[in-house]
């Protein structure tokens, strides 16, 4: 994950294989050696056999190469959740650690990147300087993000790198001006346990202000010093822990708490009114409803098996005549597809969606997370970046908890 996060999220071919040819190792190992239950067998399947799919038809309608950088993506995730799946309560503590920190590294470089106006960590769009890090990408980055928040907050409170890294990933979340990742974020922040935000208010507050202080400075191509100076003081802001004394004043004023809330996000608003129009008005709003029209074009010509995989779209818009993705992955699959990739697609996630389950503050961050990966996939092709399948196969690992006679059998196999 690490190696792929530094090479713009495995995204071309030849790092795709690489991931596909090592996700299949560590499948082989796993399934081999460590047992595993009927609900883990089911997930395994249900999702090679999409990846399988995937494979077949790029080669049917052209090179096998072709079913990359998905058939990648697909295989990581299932790797990393079969590894994942597998750990004992502390290692799943620090195995949701180990995402914070990966959030952490990326929005610091993000920040780097819009301080000193340096691309890639930092790409200028619709007129205004986003955070992109090392993924090169600033919708992908913002769900990266968003995905490694909503795992951060099931950290101690006490740890200062989960504080950090709540307050850097949120501030990283707002700086990427990704409306899918925000939109896929909130849809998801339900099912983060009420008093994880209490407990990381003040990393959260110090975060959104990083976060809007980059908006507010993204429309210039100038560096930026004062952002660094914002991002110091954020950091060192995010150290302070919740005074004791507030969870039980929240939950005897939650109506004020609230009245406080909106309050400042209009505030927030008309602070980034001008970046906030620019990105609502920009032509890429207009260009994916004509990206999800052609992919539907697409899907009616071949509904059964699909076209291929990532054929081109043609169209007339704004900002060009053709695309390479449709820019969301449901439709993509649709289109590429057809029904029986489309069917074994909410399959897959039927069988996921059964395995998972909040049983602890960690499971029900990671369930959170995933809800965000799943609703992120409407709006971008992010889930063509490898980086993001291993990312949330490794957070679907921790959304499972495994039965007390699994743990046995591994531990009498480990033993041998």
């Amino acid at each position: 994950m690490l190696v792929e996060l530094a090479r713009q999220g495995g995204f071309w071919k030849p790092d795709s294989l690489v991931v596909a040819v090592a996700a299949m190792i560590l499948i082989l190992g796993q399934v081999l050696f460590i047992p595993a239950s009927r609900t883990h067998w089911a997930v395994i399947c249900s999702l090679l056999a999409l990846a399988a799919w995937w494979f077949i038809r790029a080669s049917i309608s052209g090179p096998g190469t072709n079913a990359m950088p998905f058939a990648a993506s697909i295989a990581g995730f299932v790797a990393a959740f079969i590894v994942v799946s597998s750990l004992r309560t502390r290692e799943r503590y620090l195995a949701g650690l180990a995402v914070a920190g990966l959030g952490t590294i990326g929005a610091a470089l993000g920040f780097a990147g819009l301080f000193m106006r340096w691309f890639p960590m930092a790409m200028r769009a619709q007129n205004l300087w986003r955070l992109s890090t090392t993924l090169t990408y600033s919708d992908a980055a913002g769900l990266f993000l968003g995905l490694s928040l909503l795992v951060a907050l099931a950290g101690d409170k006490r740890n200062l790198l989960s504080r950090i890294a709540v307050c850097l990933c949120a501030g990283g979340l707002i700086a990427a001006q990704s409306r899918g990742a925000l939109i896929a974020v909130l849809c998801a922040a339900a099912f983060v346990p009420l008093r994880q935000y209490l407990e990381f208010l003040v990393p959260l507050i110090a975060g959104a202000v990083l976060g809007i202080a980059a908006v507010a400075t993204s429309h210039t191509d100038q560096t930026v010093p004062l952002l660094g100076v914002v991002f110091v003081i954020a950091v060192l802001v995010s150290l302070m822990q919740t005074p004791s004394k507030f969870l039980p004043f929240a939950r005897r004023h939650k109506t004020a708490i609230w009245a406080l809330v909106i309050i400042a996000l209009v505030v927030s608003g008309l602070i980034v009114h001008y970046e906030i129009a620019l990105r609502v008005l920009s032509p890429s709003s207009q260009d994916r409803a004509v990206e999800w029209s052609a992919a539907l074009h697409q899907f009616e010509s071949s509904p059964l098996f699909g076209v291929g995989p990532d054929r081109l779209l043609h169209f007339h818009a704004s900002d060009g005549t053709y695309a390479h993705f449709a820019h969301n992955e449901y439709l993509q699959v649709l289109a590429d597809g057809g029904l029986v990739g489309f069917a074994l697609l909410i399959f897959a996630m039927g069988v996921l969606a059964k395995a998972v389950r909040r049983v602890d503050v960690i499971s029900s961050c990671a369930v959170a997370a995933l809800v965000c990966f799943a609703v992120g996939g409407v709006f971008d092709f992010d889930w063509h970046l490898p980086f993001l399948g291993l990312l949330a196969g490794w957070i679907a690992g921790l959304s499972v908890k495994r039965t007390e006679e699994m743990e046995v059998n591994k531990a009498t196999i480990l033993g041998k």
